[in-house]
């Protein structure tokens, strides 16, 4: 059988052995969950043992009993490789430990690490207790609640290298203490009640490298304490009662890099007292009661890297005092009284700081030189950072500032975490946001910032994170605020190179206050309802501007106007709501002034108009609310324009006359897509029956009488005749009725397009992207101009004009152009001008009431969600030449203006489809 298939049976034979050894050991012991529990039934005592890593550490616990350490009733123990051993919970032995400890079968002389922790009922400590421990290395005795230190207690332990001795009742401690460990690094005596150490008390100690006298009662430090401490490091004497101190206590202390005073009662630090510590790297001066301190303090500690006066009474700081400090990393100032701060306290122009905390001051910087709050307008040169361009990380927290400091997005490369919460903060916009980090923190909590003004058109810098945390702020709900709301909700803004990436990390917890004084939850906020007030208006009227619809809000009501006030001029993409209700006005004629076709929403709510011109309504119109007015009937002309439109209506409470008149107006409301908001308020004038639930012959009966019918019939055979006539007379006297018509413009489908474009200078204007112009340039252009019959074609770069305006020489290509040749392609759909051209055609067909647009599909036809509804017109009705047709070229030259050769077999048929298009524009335009 091979030798493998013993090994389980090995293992755990070997396991079985362990235990037994283990719990053999010792005599009187129990083994049980690897711990080794002891009991001497007669003194009433119990010891647990436990042995780790591998034997070489044994931990002793005393469960339960108040006498001395006494372990005589274990007997026969074997533990030969303990190094380490720790005693817990235990009284002190009446023996020396070396005793104890060789009574557990471990050789002392091989311990090198002994600690003693939490002792109980302890007595003093006597000289011998350490005998037999001569390799000892770290001795640890720590909360035993010991009292006396004897003078040779260190006597057996020449060879020690670390003490601590801390969390005791030491007060006093023998001079001569440390006589017999030349070798000691470090000394830790913190949380003892020592009052004052003796004189020269760390002398000849030439390995000594770590003292940590912490918290203990200490008042006073004397020049003589560190005599001859040239090899220490590190000074720990924070929370003591030190309140003075000489100004040589540190002058033997060369090499000393870490000094802690932290937590004392010093009021002012003694002259020079740090110049001797070159080699000071950090010092921490903080929770003192320090009011002054002398402006050479840190002349000579030109390697300190961290300085911390946390806590302090300063209130002013001398000039110059860090000029030295040129590797200064960490400056901590804060919870101090000071009041200002200068650029000559810093070192300059060599600086590594790049940690520094001036919260909980009374810090206040001054505004830019034209004392507005703008603050990335403010120079440079005023801020007292301005040069400390290492900073990393810089705390104003609950001081008195009012703005952002422009140095943060300006001069600080490195900027990663600002932290200005408690100040007195009112406003910040964009710019105090662009820093040059990747990720930056800005904490402005608990600041008054009412407005945050971002603009749509700011554009980002890119890659760029801000974390922002706002909590405990007044925010205003008004439109200043709309575009960082759309940002915090993840909606895209207007930017042109997308959303900066601002994260607000308690946005559970910023709201706004709006108009009504609630709160609003910032990412719940209805961003369509955030307005702000224009401070120039029309009049007294009023004014807002509401940033969602880019609309101008004019509210002119209750003013006893009788005009319609003139509107200001705007910005082109700036629409205009007009509220006029409750006054007099008895016209609507003012809104054919330019500056009213912008208006897209008008309320003339109980006013008193009787009459509504077709022609005084703009074509920007969307909404029209008369209400409560004086109106009994709405004409032919204007119903014809309301049909056409998708306009809302409101026409309520106004004495409608139910009468034959009414017939063309309840056609009108009976549409079903007619958009009017209160059926329920038009009623006849009587004011009792609502039109709506009326029919033609409720409002006019004198319609179905024999005899009206017998008359209708007469007058319909009168004007047959009258037509038959009129057609005769046309034909025999068409050139003058022609010119009167067109004169009167009137029945312009009876005048031929030969009359219309007899002054026109071009055959086809072409419309078309300028990724498409290799096509025209190569193709379409050298075959209309060189091909009989010959054109002659309008295009851009050839004839217009340069440095006129676009929109002009677009209306007057279109105008003197017979046809337009649209190139509809993808590229056209993306092409602002494009679009213009397109318009500008369509509606100059419309004008003409002829078909004047040649619609070439080049490509594939683009998505219907992607063209005007017009374009949809034209693709719908197959009204469209498609480039690479193999009649393309016969359908384009029949579909441009004929030679007069060819115009009089076609005139018929061409004036056939001509009135089909303008049908079907119509119905576009509708």
């Amino acid at each position: 059988m091979a030798s493998w298939k013993y090994l389980p049976v090995l293992l755990i034979w070997t396991w079985m052995v362990g235990i037994f050894d283990v719990a053999s050991a010792c005599t009187n012991c129990l083994k049980k969950n690897d711990t080794l529990t002891c009991i001497d039934e007669a003194g009433g005592t119990e010891y647990q043992l436990n042995l780790q890593s591998e034997g070489t550490i044994l931990e002793l616990s005393c469960v339960s009993h108040m006498k001395p350490l006494n372990v005589s009733f274990i007997s026969d123990c074997d533990f030969p490789d303990v190094e380490e051993i720790e005693i817990t919970g235990c009284s002190l032995p009446g023996v020396s430990y070396g005793d104890v400890i060789l009574h557990l079968g471990i050789f002392p002389e091989n311990v090198t690490t002994f600690r003693v922790r939490n002792g109980i009922n302890q007595d003093d400590l006597e000289k011998w207790h350490l005998d037999g421990m001569d390799n000892l290395m770290i001795l640890e005795m720590h909360n035993n609640k010991l009292k006396i230190l004897p003078e040779e207690f260190f006597v057996p332990t020449t060879n020690l290298r670390f003490l601590k001795m801390s969390f005791n009742s030491f007060t006093t401690l023998p001079a001569s203490l440390f006589t017999f460990t030349p070798f000691i690094e470090t000394i830790n005596l913190e949380s003892n009640e020592v009052e004052v150490f003796p004189d020269a008390f760390f002398v000849n100690l030439t390995n000594l490298r770590e003292i940590n006298l912490s918290n203990n009662y200490l008042s006073d430090l004397s020049s003589h304490l560190f005599i001859d401490s040239s090899a220490i490091e590190s000074l720990d004497l924070s929370d003591n009662r030190i309140s003075r101190m000489d100004e040589d206590v540190f002058q033997d202390m060369g090499s000393l890099k870490n000094l802690t005073l932290l937590g004392n009662l010093l009021t002012a630090l003694p002259e020079g007292v740090f110049s001797n510590l070159i080699s000071l790297r950090h010092l921490d001066l903080s929770s003192n009661l320090i009011k002054y301190i002398p402006a050479n303090s840190f002349d000579k500690t030109v390697n300190l890297k961290t300085l911390s006066l946390r806590n302090n009474s300063l209130n002013v700081l001398p000039d110059k005092i860090f000029i030295q400090c040129r590797s200064l990393q960490t400056l901590i100032l804060s919870d101090n009284n000071l009041k200002t701060i200068k650029s000559e306290m810093f070192p300059i122009p060599e600086t590594s700081l790049s940690y520094l905390d001036l919260g909980k001051n009374n810090l206040s910087f001054a505004r830019n030189k034209f004392n507005i709050l703008v603050a990335h307008d403010s120079p440079l040169d005023d801020f007292p950072l301005s040069r400390q361009i290492e900073l990393k990380v810089v705390i104003l927290n609950d001081n008195k500032i009012e703005f952002i400091p422009s140095v943060f997005n300006r001069v600080f490369l490195k900027l990663k975490n600002i932290d200005l919460s408690g100040n007195q903060i009112e406003y910040f916009d964009y710019h105090s946001l662009r820093f040059f980090e990747e990720s930056v923190t800005l904490n402005l909590k608990n600041n008054k910032i009412k407005i945050i003004d971002f603009h749509d058109r700011v554009p980002p810098i890119k890659d760029k994170e801000v974390i922002l945390f706002l909590e405990g702020n007044e925010l205003v709900c008004d439109c200043r605020l709309y575009a960082f709301s759309k940002i915090v909700q993840g909606k895209p803004v207007g930017l042109a190179e997308g959303p900066p990436n601002i994260v607000v990390k308690d946005i559970d917890n910023v709201h706004c206050r709006d108009q009504d004084d609630n709160l609003e939850h910032l990412n719940e906020l209805d961003l369509t309802t955030l307005t702000c007030t224009v401070r120039r208006c029309i009049g007294n009227c009023t004014c807002l501007h509401r940033p969602h619809d880019w609309m101008l809000i004019v509210n002119c009501d209750h003013l006893g106007l009788t005009h319609i006030p003139n509107l200001v001029d705007l910005p082109s993409n700036i629409s205009v709501t007009l509220n006029l209700q409750n006054n007099s006005i008895s016209s609507l004629q003012d809104l054919k002034s330019p500056r009213s076709s912008q208006v897209v929403n008008l309320t003339v709510s109980d006013n008193r108009l009787s009459f509504i011109n077709e022609t005084d309504i703009p074509n920007t119109l969307k909404i029209l609310d008369v209400r409560g007015n004086n109106l009994t009937s709405l004409t032919e002309p204007l119903l014809k324009i309301l049909n056409e439109t998708d306009m809302i209506l409101s026409l309520g409470n106004n004495p409608w006359p139910c009468d034959c008149g009414s017939i063309d107006f309840l056609n009108f409301l009976h549409v079903p897509s007619r958009k009017v908001t209160d059926f329920e308020d038009i009623k006849c004038a009587d004011g009792e029956e609502l039109l709506l639930d009326l029919n033609e012959y409720s409002l006019c009966p004198f319609f179905m009488q024999p005899m009206v019918i017998v008359s209708l019939v007469a007058i319909a055979v009168f004007l047959l005749l009258f037509a038959v006539l009129g057609t005769v007379s046309f034909y025999k006297y068409k050139q003058g009725i022609k010119v009167w018509l067109f004169a009167h413009r009137f029945c312009l489908w009876a005048i031929t397009e030969d009359e219309m474009d007899a002054n026109k200078k071009y055959d086809a204007f072409i419309s078309y992207s300028h990724k498409d112009e290799e096509f025209v340039n190569t193709v379409l252009v050298p075959k209309l101009e060189s091909e009989d019959p010959k054109y002659r074609i309008c295009l851009h770069y050839r004839d217009w004009i340069p440095g006129e305006y676009i929109q002009n020489q677009i209306l007057q290509s279109v105008e003197a152009s017979r046809r337009t040749i649209v190139i509809l392609s993808s590229n056209f759909i993306e092409s602002v001008w494009g679009q213009l051209e397109f318009k500008a055609a369509h509606s100059q067909a419309l004008q003409d009431k002829t078909n004047r647009i040649i619609v070439i599909v080049y490509g594939e036809i683009p998505p219907e969600s992607e063209l005007d509804e017009k374009l949809q017109l034209y693709i719908s009705m197959k009204t469209y030449i498609k480039w690479g047709d193999a009649k393309f070229w016969e359908k384009l030259r029949y579909a441009m203006p004929h030679p007069p050769h060819l115009k009089k077999g076609h005139r018929r048929r061409r004036d056939t489809d001509k009135l089909e298009l303008v049908k079907s524009d119509s119905k576009g335009g509708a």
